[in-house]
């Protein structure tokens, strides 16, 4: 299934939402315009063409219309037809991928108190797909309530239904078309994620994950760029660094309390991941350097 990627922070904002029934005959009027246009059928079916490429949305499915693309119903349809449609305001997107090449797993930067901005992270939409309507429709009328009544008490919870039906949408692109090799990378991440502090063996995570040491980490490493160990110390150098920054502790007590007992190791390791030494970076983040 194919995906927009697209940019966040900030989050895509709401723009209208409507819902309607067309009776037999009706075709989606022709333009061009710079909003995001989903557009969820719950009966009946809809004839979409953008640019060139056209779509049959029937029931339970669900189309995104990018900005700045000509679209046009190019057939009516020959039966009632039930719609909903979200128009939501956004930057293009980055590009478009198969969601099973997304590396949901993959870690992102975690903010600190020395940044002054957020980091740059990612969300997927679904371009055209089923969607659960027992799982969508509830959320997409709240937002119809909320528009309607289009209060002050209930303008951000609007914009707050909007981030949840993106993230409804994500996770049954993540949880319906995820191929085993992503699975099981995501099984190793929590497995590593479990056992961070423990010695690292091979010989564990294969028989924890049922799978061949070998095939886990061509998993791991297809997804997150790190073999397991690999990605196992930056476990361990995240976890110090919260520590250095909050934890009254020696350089080698943290090693300790992130499982590398061996202090020089730790040194080194820490300063590979982050091009410093814990003591350098606990004084950056106390203010004495």
């Amino acid at each position: 299934m194919i995906c927009l990627e697209l940019t966040i922070p900030p989050l895509p904002q709401l723009v209208t939402i409507g819902h309607a029934v067309w009776p037999p005959g009706i075709k989606h009027l022709s333009r061009v315009f710079d909003v995001y246009d989903m557009l969820f059928v719950n009966n009946g079916v809809l004839y979409m063409t953008e640019d060139n490429k056209s779509y049959e949305i029937t029931e339970g499915n669900m189309l995104v219309l990018e900005p700045g693309k000509h679209h046009i119903g190019h057939q009516a349809s020959s039966e009632a037809t039930e719609i909903y449609w979200v128009h939501f305001v956004h930057d293009a997107p980055v590009r478009t991928l198969d969601s099973a090449s997304i590396p949901w797993s993959f870690p992102y930067a975690k903010g600190t108190d020395l940044d002054l901005a957020p980091h740059r992270q990612t969300m997927y939409l679904p371009k055209f797909a089923d969607f659960n309507g027992p799982d969508l429709l509830p959320v997409l009328n709240r937002m119809l309530e909320l528009h309607h009544r289009a209060t002050a008490s209930g303008s951000l919870l609007l914009q707050a239904e909007l981030a949840s039906l993106l993230v409804k949408l994500q996770e049954a692109a993540q949880r319906r078309y995820a191929p085993r090799s992503r699975k099981l990378c995501d099984l190793a991440i929590a497995y590593l994620q479990r056992t961070a502090t423990d010695p690292f063996s091979a010989d564990h995570m294969e028989k924890a994950l049922h799978y061949r040491f070998d095939y886990i980490a061509r998993c791991l490493k297809l997804y997150t760029g790190k073999s397991p160990l690999q990605f196992k110390h930056g476990l361990q150098i995240s976890e110090a660094r919260s520590l250095l920054a909050n934890a009254d502790l020696s350089v080698a007590e943290v090693g300790e309390r992130v499982g590398i007992d061996n202090a020089n190791y730790f040194i080194r390791l820490f300063r590979k991941e982050t091009g410093i030494t814990p003591g350098q970076y606990r004084s950056a983040r106390q203010g004495r350097a």
